[in-house]
């Protein structure tokens, strides 16, 4: 009983001691850390700090499934569910429509033209808008906004494929005239996926 007493009077001093050391005289601006008897133990997953969601990559030849959030417009656009396939992916300095003509890229820049094919697997029709417009082009760790480039075939033209139907489109963007990677989000900004090109 002495000893547990004794203990007891010493760990008291020590907690006193580092109180008043913790609190200082007012001129001081450090202040000692709070220890929890948990140092070197990582928290669970659930109290992590989360990290920058990074959507999926899409390749020529691919096949990745999609969902799009739904949209509250003059007409809502239901949430949609498909299955998106890269067909075609190609870089070039210019692009020769039917109906605009020849399209050439700006100095510095690239046309970069896709061609997707889309099966609605949901049980509404499919909004098709955010597969025409690439939302980032990200290269050398500057981000910037892509301009759109208007093509014969684009899924603007087309209608919204009911479900059930597939439908191929080719939509184009400028960019500066390097590797990058083009980010395509639904009309709610969720990423969907991204496709890098290379020259």
């Amino acid at each position: 009983m002495k000893y547990r007493t004794a203990g007891l009077g010493v760990v008291l001093a020590v907690l006193l001691v580092v109180g008043a050391a913790a609190c200082g005289d007012g001129d001081d601006k450090q202040v000692s850390p709070e220890l929890t008897g948990r140092e070197g133990v990582s928290s669970p997953p659930s109290q992590q700090t989360p990290t920058a969601y990074a959507p999926p990559r899409l390749a020529v030849g691919q096949t990745i499934h999609i969902s799009t959030s739904p949209a509250e417009m003059a007409n809502p656009v239901p949430a949609g569910i498909a299955d998106v396939t890269l067909v075609d992916l190609d870089v070039t300095k210019s692009l020769s429509t039917e109906f605009y003509g020849v399209i050439k890229a700006d100095p510095g820049e690239q046309i970069v033209v896709w061609t997707m094919k889309v099966k609605n697997t949901g049980p509404d029709e499919f909004d098709l808008y955010p597969l025409t417009d690439a939302q980032r082009w990200t290269s050398s760790g500057h981000v910037t906004q892509p301009h759109d480039v208007s093509t014969d075939d684009s899924f603007i033209d087309q209608p919204e494929p009911r479900p059930g139907q597939t439908v191929t489109g080719s939509d184009a963007v400028s960019v500066p005239d390097q590797d990058g990677t083009l980010e395509f989000d639904d009309r709610q900004g969720v990423p969907m996926f991204e496709i890098a090109v290379t020259r």
